[in-house]
């Protein structure tokens, strides 16, 4: 995936990954080619693959823009208590529902994990006093609760506001639910 700072590209990027989005609203993930991306942001083949390697590469780059933490330099990330994450998280879920119904919808949520994993394992790394053997089955574990919340808020019908489903993500994975 590109990641540099050419303005072209980064808005080529933007409007390949918002045609992606459009595709998977009008038809199921696997009928859907590169070609018909292309098509529909209207970039050639060649820019496609200059930017990315493959259609969940798109929806990877898409959340990852667009998640609440991916974009911020790893040493601001570490000034966050849990508290705020789970706050940070409660508020992404809920003002990103459209994407993450179309990813539920076509069963493209573990692309979520992975870009979660990814995260949290950088916040690790960048965390003084987080080195542990422990922390492979946290970050797991971490990036699946989110995204399983994030899934059954999407399938509940997304009724709870971010206040509350902060409160549910810090309620569970601190495991106070359990106490």
């Amino acid at each position: 995936m590109y990641c540099g700072s050419n303005k072209t590209a980064l808005a080529s990027q933007r409007q390949i990954a918002d045609a992606l989005l459009t595709l998977l609203g009008e038809m199921p993930y696997g009928e859907i080619s590169v070609s018909a991306i292309c098509k529909r942001a209207d970039v050639s083949r060649q820019t496609f693959y200059s930017l990315f390697r493959s259609k969940d590469n798109v929806i990877t780059f898409t959340l990852r823009n667009d998640c609440c933490y991916s974009s911020c330099q790893p040493q601001d990330c570490c000034d966050h208590s849990f508290r705020e994450i789970c706050s940070g998280f409660g508020r992404y879920i809920t003002s990103h529902a459209a994407v993450l119904e179309i990813l539920s919808r076509h069963g493209l949520m573990p692309l979520l994990r992975t870009v979660l994993r990814e995260d949290f394992s950088e916040y690790f790394r960048q965390t003084p006093g987080r080195p542990s053997p422990l922390n492979p089955y946290i970050i797991d574990f971490l990036a699946a609760g989110i995204t399983s919340i994030a899934e059954t808020y999407i399938l509940t019908g997304e009724t709870e506001d971010p206040a509350t489903l902060e409160n549910i993500i810090y309620l569970l994975m601190r495991g106070e639910y359990f106490e």
